[in-house]
């Protein structure tokens, strides 16, 4: 692999710790943008979570060389000179985070790849962490099958309805909650539940399947009126008409869907709200919410233990095999990331299988490396 240039590392370096500025983003994307390799590298850079460097090999960056290179092959504008100077005096912590990527570079270039992943990946188990409102957690380990926190002996924090439960990356999670709702969550997932007398409320970030169980208001004269159960998923509420349905909703709303199965649910966004339907899904297309029809089996998979991957982008099969293989991934090709596939796979088959599955297709083809992933197009 050839030298990276040092002022690329700078770019990089400044990426983390503060931020690029609008000229300063165009820069590295125009290096980026030159070779599928630049791309790769930006991507491993990007996935990998330590790096080890020695600082003395700061004293051996002569900045002002390569920045002379980079101007000549890139650029020629008026604000250089002052650039160049805010550059030398960003400090020792960039010149740190710098050679820490040099470091991972020039590591790549001995770089042992495997065709297949090792045996030690493992599909999801049964590992997160609830926190109770007294301050007490209990962990989820492998070979629990489900938690339950409804029970009228159960301890006082479960009683009142308030627990924090979280599931790491390559763990899932069956629990009851304590007013008898079942839910399965996914790997990375966070739920919080809220009981008071008045109603029930999850916040989410992440994955969940939920049977919601039907409970009264502690009034309502002749006619029990039921207890209102609501998920809330960033800023979109969902009020439970029904009983079983799915939500998926990752930060910021990247990717987010409601799916129902029984009964109704209203989604709202603000001003705008819709009713959903069994076989009736809402999801976010240019900010807003929306409503399609779909195909119950594809949703229903993360309770029946399936993966159902329905004409999905590799984009997105790769991010749900990262979190449930506990896995990274890098893509040396961006634009495999578009392409789309189908298929219908036990969430319990080893890694293995799945690639293979994939790679049958003849469109892309994947390396491995300890527990990293790299995805690249087939020549």
């Amino acid at each position: 692999m050839e030298q990276l240039p040092q002022h690329i590392i700078y770019l990089l370096s400044k990426s983390k710790l503060e931020g690029l500025r609008d000229d300063e983003k165009l820069q590295l994307d125009l290096w980026r943008s030159e070779t599928d390799a630049n791309k790769g590298l930006c991507d491993l850079i990007d996935n990998k979570v330590q790096m080890q460097a020695d600082l003395d090999g700061i004293a051996r960056y002569d900045w002002e060389e390569s920045f002379a290179l980079f101007e000549q092959d890139y650029l020629n504008t008026s604000y250089i000179k002052p650039f160049y100077k805010r550059m030398l005096s960003y400090g020792i912590a960039a010149a740190l985070i710098g050679l820490l990527v040099l470091f991972f570079i020039h590591n790549l270039s001995d770089t042992v790849y495997q065709e297949t992943p090792d045996k030690d990946i493992q599909p999801a188990q049964m590992t997160g962490v609830v926190r109770l409102g007294d301050g007490h957690s209990i962990s989820m380990v492998p070979g629990d099958t489900l938690l339950s926190f409804a029970s009228p002996g159960k301890n006082k924090a479960a009683r009142v309805g308030n627990l924090f439960a979280v599931t790491p990356k390559g763990g899932k999670m069956t629990m009851v909650l304590p007013d008898g709702t079942k839910v399965w969550m996914n790997a990375k997932t966070q739920l919080d539940y809220y009981e008071v007398d008045s109603m029930r409320e999850v916040r989410l970030v992440g994955e969940a399947y939920f049977e919601v169980a039907k409970k009264h208001l502690p009034w309502g004269g002749e006619v029990p009126k039921l207890k209102p159960f609501v998920v809330q998923a960033g800023k979109i509420n969902i009020s439970v008409l029904g009983t079983h349905f799915y939500v998926k909703s990752t930060k910021n709303l990247e990717d987010f869907r409601t799916t129902l199965y029984e009964g109704k649910v209203r989604v709202r966004q603000g001003d705008r709200q819709i009713i959903l339907l069994p076989g009736e899904e809402s999801y976010i297309k240019l900010g807003q919410i929306e409503r399609r029809i779909i195909d119950l089996d594809v949703r229903n998979a993360l309770k029946d233990g399936y993966f159902v991957f329905n004409s999905e982008t590799l984009g997105v099969i790769m991010d749900e095999l990262a979190s449930w293989y506990n896995v990274d991934v890098v893509y040396l090709d961006n634009k495999i990331k578009s392409e789309k596939f189908e298929a219908m796979l036990s969430r319990d088959s080893s890694l293995k299988d799945i690639i293979n599955v994939l790679e049958s297709t003849g469109k892309i083809k994947f390396k491995f490396k300890g527990k990293t992933i790299y995805v690249d197009k087939t020549t």
